[in-house]
């Protein structure tokens, strides 16, 4: 007999369940008890065997140290959010599928006569959970793949029931056909993964027949070995693969859903940000059904609202400490902010960054970690990222749509970039103080878009900018509105006094200033945005996000 020495192979050992549809459940039985949050994190968190002690080693016994921060993970929320999912996913979608049962012999008879051509598809086993199916997408380098493997790392791949000499299959984790459109391919990736966890198995040889096999008849055998096995979960990763294909992108993906559809075996895909051409909406409205639905992984972001927790600078903070040059140094706002100008708040960017900053200063002998060092590292070691992280760095839309794998992925993340774009521009021109050469025209352009005349909106600037030393732009705004809010008025004929010096003002004179809008809709009684459009002050939607 099979010695179950392997390290992806274990004994049944049987837990009773305290869920009623989970009890007499051998396939969930088997499997190890469910982690707490607590206990997910510390099954999640990944650190390098690091000690202070190292940094006196040699350089390049330093140097091999630092490789190993590719093993680097600081559990996220969204991490034990992810795993808790996945954990649910695998126990309830075993529900309906006990060996020895008459289902289950059902199941095996539907798989004679669908692998014999005489059917075309596998019936769902009687009281089996609807399909679970999700999708886990983000930005490329965030640690999707990373965090799943973690994950299943602490469940057997294979485990072996002797009273039903069954070998059952907790998950199987393959990529997607880097063409897009090979079927076959990602058949013959299924059976040649079983072959290499089944003791004496040998589908591959037996299903393909030297290629001579057809997709269809492939992937029918493919789903009776899938069943025979009570495979757990599939992962279909590299999704956005499927974008290659000159054919129908769909193709490959239908094949798999019909597949785990017809077997009740739970699905996950896994892709960049580029994945969401590859998605129709009524997966997605599946996806969302399913109750499994799982939060988009976009980088993390430099700030937060207050009472959040800051993913990256806690990230960043534990990273740190994993220093093995000679002269370590402190974590500062200015090393942080390098830090994030370089990578944007990619993980996998950052740990690079960091790890290639240490090797250069352990090369060269400077032995210390400085922010010259890591805009250096990333101006002549990372060229090849530059525009991507310049479109990151801008929020700058047009130039991300040149990234699928990093362009938003939906309509509400553009008008977010197109949000972002307008609070850093809009930064920038209010940092700019009143010593400044831009600060008049500016100033003057604001008040005039505010409703004031061009002359006295340039006279006001003109004299905030001589009488208010380091004002910014929003201060000096605020000041102008004060000293020429005592008058106001709503029409050419009409004066509102506010105190004893009574100014009256031209409203014709000033073509687009909306307030004449609203004197004209109040006295034709008509609403105020008919007013503005004969008035001519409504603009295209496409000059007003044109940032």
């Amino acid at each position: 007999m099979y010695q179950l020495e392997d390290i992806n192979l274990a004994a049944a050992q049987y837990t009773a369940q305290r869920l009623p549809h989970f009890q007499g459940n051998p396939l969930i039985e088997a499997l190890p008890q469910s982690f707490s949050d607590d206990e997910l994190r510390d099954t999640l968190i990944l650190r390098p065997a690091f000690d202070v002690g190292q940094r006196e080693w040699t350089t390049h016994e330093r140097i091999q140290m630092l490789g190993t921060l590719s093993n680097f993970m600081v559990p996220f929320a969204r991490h034990v959010e992810l795993a808790r999912s996945l954990d649910s996913m695998l126990r309830n979608g075993y529900v309906g599928r006990v060996p020895l049962t008459p289902a289950h012999a059902s199941k095996f008879r539907a798989d004679y006569h669908l692998v014999n051509g005489s059917a075309s598809y596998l019936p769902t086993a009687a009281g089996a959970t609807p399909q679970l199916s999700s999708l886990l997408m983000g930005v490329s380098g965030m640690g999707k793949t990373s965090v799943v493997k973690r994950f299943f790392s602490k469940i057997p791949k294979v485990i072996y029931h002797e009273q039903f000499h069954l070998y059952q299959v907790t998950r199987l984790h393959v990529e997607m056909p880097s063409d897009g459109s090979s079927i076959k391919g990602l058949a013959a990736g299924i059976l040649h993964q079983l072959d290499q966890l089944i003791p004496g198995a040998n589908y591959y040889d037996t299903y393909t027949q030297r290629g001579r096999a057809g997709a269809d008849t492939l992937m029918r055998s493919v789903a009776r070995v899938l069943n025979a096995h009570c495979v757990g979960f599939l992962i279909a990763d590299e999704i956005q693969n499927l974008t290659n294909s000159k054919k129908s992108s769909q193709t490959v993906m239908t094949e798999l859903v019909s597949a785990c559809n017809d077997l009740g075996v739970p699905l996950l895909f896994i892709g960049t940000n580029k994945a969401a051409q590859v998605f129709s909406l009524d997966f997605r409205k599946s996806r969302r059904a399913s109750g499994h639905g799982i939060s988009e992984w976009n980088r993390l972001p430099e700030t937060v609202a207050e009472g959040e927790v800051g993913e990256w600078s806690q990230f960043l903070k534990v990273l740190w400490t994993f220093q093995w040059t000679k002269n370590p140094v402190k974590l500062d706002a200015q090393l942080a902010a390098t830090m994030y100008h370089c990578s944007q708040g990619i993980i996998d960017l950052a740990i690079k960054l960091f790890a290639s900053a240490q090797a250069r200063a352990i090369l060269d002998g400077s032995e210390t970690i400085t922010a010259h060092l890591l805009a250096s590292v990333y101006e002549k070691e990372m060229p090849l990222l530059h525009p991507m992280i310049d479109a990151l760095r801008t929020n700058d839309l047009g130039a991300l749509m040149h990234f699928e794998d990093i362009a938003p992925s939906s309509v509400g993340e553009m008008l977010n970039s197109y949000a972002r774009q307008a609070d850093v521009a809009l930064a920038k021109a209010y940092a700019i103080k009143s010593q400044d050469k831009e600060f008049t025209p500016q100033l003057a352009t604001a008040l005039v878009a505010a409703g004031f005349g061009e002359e006295e909106a340039l006279s006001a600037a003109i004299d905030i900018s001589e009488s208010e030393s380091n004002t910014t732009l929003a201060q000096g705004v605020q000041t102008a509105i004060k000293r020429m809010a005592p008058v106001k008025t709503l029409r050419k004929t009409r004066t509102v006094v506010a105190n004893p010096d009574t100014v009256t003002v031209d409203f014709e004179s000033r073509p687009m200033d909306y307030r004449r809008a609203t004197a004209l809709a109040s006295s034709t009684n008509t609403p105020v945005v008919i007013q503005m459009k004969e008035l001519g002050m409504l603009l295209p939607l496409h000059s007003l996000v044109d940032i």
